[in-house]
């Protein structure tokens, strides 16, 4: 059959890429500042350790989302880094494995 030919690397499995990408960033947007907020209470960071869990959520972490700006987009990057530090882990693996 014609137009059956297509490599495995031409192919990209966008399902794969959604579930991909839904789960790094429901990760991001929920486990990962609870990570960081307990991380920091454990290793005794003064910062965590005069915030209380409901301060970091709602003023540090999800509030400066409404206020646009320099700290909506810092916000949005630290919700988003899982998702990205990932991507481009998997950018580099692809690329080094066409390479070499």
């Amino acid at each position: 059959m014609q137009g059956t030919d297509s490599k495995p690397s031409d192919y990209t499995d966008w399902t794969r890429e959604l579930w991909f990408g839904l789960l790094f960033v429901c990760i991001g947007w929920t486990v990962w500042p609870l990570m960081i907020y307990f991380l920091g209470r454990t290793v005794g960071l003064d910062y965590f350790l005069c915030l209380s869990l409901r301060e970091w959520a709602e003023i540090k972490v999800y509030g400066p989302l409404c206020d646009g700006g320099l700290r909506t987009l810092s916000r949005i990057g630290f919700l988003f880094s899982p998702w990205m530090f990932f991507l481009s882990l998997r950018l580099l693996l692809a690329v080094s494995k066409r390479g070499g």
